[in-house]
Order: structure tokens, then C-alpha cells, then sequence
């Protein structure tokens, strides 16, 4: 018996997110030193989720890590506009 009928390959197309996230990436560089004072250099990335469905309605999503601690703390934003505010809270969660 066949249950399943040949598939032709010829005609399937590859999907581009699928293709994408099959690209090999480069390693990153390791680190010679850090910073040895707490928050004196903190990294920050501002981005979107991509079309992402989440809760809230939330489209955005900011981060800040301390290089010293690697401490890290994420924000979800509804709009850009938003990131400043983010950051003044997050600078008083840390500096408190």
C-alpha cells in the first residue's frame, strides 16, 4: 500500500527565514579586558520583535548590560520614543 504519493522536489521553494537562519555565523572576538568599576560602560541595543505576536501589544525591546557584572535588564516598548524614559529608569534601578 502507499499511503503518501512522490513528492516532487523540483517545485518546493526554500523559505527565507529558513535559509536565513542557517547561515553560519562569525564568532566573536574574545575579550581581553572589562571594565572593573560597576555601570562605567554599559551597552545598550534598541530593536523590534520581527512581527512577533506578544502580549501587551509591546513592538520593541530595549537591553542594557553591564560590561563589569554583565548584569542585564530588558525593557518592552511600544514605540522608540519610549527608550529614553527606559533608560532613566534603568539608571535609577542600578544606581538605587
Amino acid at each position: 500500500m502507499k499511503f503518501i504519493s512522490a513528492l516532487n522536489v523540483e517545485n518546493c521553494t526554500k523559505c527565507s527565514v529558513r535559509i536565513e537562519a542557517k547561515y553560519a555565523k562569525k564568532t566573536f572576538k574574545s575579550v581581553a579586558s572589562r571594565q572593573t568599576i560597576f555601570l562605567e560602560l554599559v551597552h545598550s541595543d534598541l530593536a523590534d520583535f520581527k512581527n512577533a505576536a506578544n502580549k501587551g501589544g509591546k513592538t520593541y525591546y530595549i537591553t542594557f548590560i553591564d560590561d563589569c557584572s554583565r548584569y542585564t535588564k530588558i525593557y518592552l516598548l511600544r514605540f522608540k520614543i519610549e527608550a529614553g524614559k527606559m533608560f532613566l529608569k534603568y539608571n535609577a534601578e542600578v544606581e538605587n
